[in-house]
């Protein structure tokens, strides 16, 4: 939590100012902060105080003669020590708990993710974020093998975070389809709960030396094994990215195709999203704390969502500076508890 560093009246002014140029989009001057809001304060008052304001490094003038807009420090302030965070509304709790009733459940963990990141963003009315949970730090659960062919095998891994990988290998031997349900009853019971990190030489030459399936069976395990090992990439689902046009920010084409771009940049999205991994429940960026000069006139909030105490991954908006941090804050928070709540009834 920031000190507080302004007397009473300097943040009554940010928190109006501030409010205000969330809502309009449209600069503040000191007599429509008299006119609209009961202050006790004349306007030459309130244009000093702004003035000051600004001196310090708050509120920030775009234009000359222009009212004042919070400058990136102003919104940080104001989230920490002003903010009045919103409840969500009748029809947005009802809406999201339906979403997550365990009767709608998908079958497919990616399409429970794809789902809240719709529901993000029809709510909040930004484009969302989902950060899947990293393969290497989920625990194996079990597995299916499938004879495709006389020389090839599908296993279908699900781990304990509702990750379902397809892994297709050649095989040096044909397998029936009995070998392959003994196989994958034997590897069941050897590496349920083993994290999938694990998944390493060491452990396979120990399952090579506890049971014997045949000619050819180690270096199949030695292929499966191998390639479940290596799903070490996280995945990101983005949604809403066309309600960033409705932001009077990103009207100007130039803008909009700079934020467009990221958008679809995967490796980057990647790496904003793995930064909210670095603090556990719920964080605020605004503007150059994002640490990326190509989004510096936005903010992400972004919340982990976590299962039997474990962060798995995170969810998030990406929005202007000028966003609806009350909102947004409240919405994002709640919904990251929700799927939290939703996988660990899986």
């Amino acid at each position: 939590m920031e000190r507080r560093e302004l007397d009473p009246r300097k943040e009554k002014i940010l928190q109006v100012v501030t409010d205000d140029y969330i809502e309009s989009a449209e600069p503040v001057g000191s007599r429509t902060i008299a006119r609209k809001h009961n202050l006790g304060l004349s306007p030459a008052t309130i244009r000093n105080e702004m003035a000051d304001l600004e001196e310090s490094g708050y509120l920030k003038q775009p234009h000359t003669s222009a009212g004042r807009i919070p400058s990136h420090r102003g919104y940080r302030y104001y989230v920490n020590t002003l903010m009045e965070q919103k409840q969500l509304t009748d029809d947005e709790l009802a809406f999201i708990k339906s979403e997550f009733d365990s009767k709608n459940k998908p079958a497919e963990f990616e399409a429970i993710l794809q789902r809240t990141a719709k529901i993000l963003a029809l709510i909040t009315k930004y484009p969302s974020l989902i950060l899947t949970p990293r393969p290497q730090e989920a625990y194996f659960r079990h597995i299916h093998l499938v004879s495709m062919d006389a020389n090839h095998v599908l296993g279908l891994v699900v781990m304990d975070t509702g990750f379902v990988e397809n892994i297709l290998i050649e095989t040096p031997v044909a397998y029936t389809q009995d070998d392959l349900n003994r196989i994958s009853a034997f590897l069941n019971s050897k590496l349920h709960g083993v994290p999938l990190m694990e998944f390493g030489s060491a452990i396979i030459n120990q399952l090579k030396t506890e049971v014997r399936f045949g000619e050819g069976f180690d270096d199949t395990l030695q292929l499966l094994l191998t390639a479940l090992g290596k799903k070490r990439q996280e995945r990101i689902y983005v949604d809403g990215t066309i309600n960033i046009l409705e932001q009077p920010e990103f009207k100007q084409v130039e803008k909009f195709k700079l934020l467009l771009s990221i958008l679809e940049e995967e490796e980057k999205l990647l790496g904003l999203m793995n930064q909210a991994l670095q603090k556990r429940g719920l964080n605020i960026r605004i503007g150059d704390e994002i640490n990326d000069d190509a989004v510096e006139d936005c903010s992400m909030v972004t919340a982990t969502y976590e299962v039997d105490g474990r962060v798995l991954g995170a969810i998030g908006v990406l929005g202007p500076t000028r966003m609806d941090y009350a909102h947004v804050v409240t919405v994002v928070d709640f919904v990251a508890k929700c799927l939290g709540g939703f996988l660990s009834e899986k």
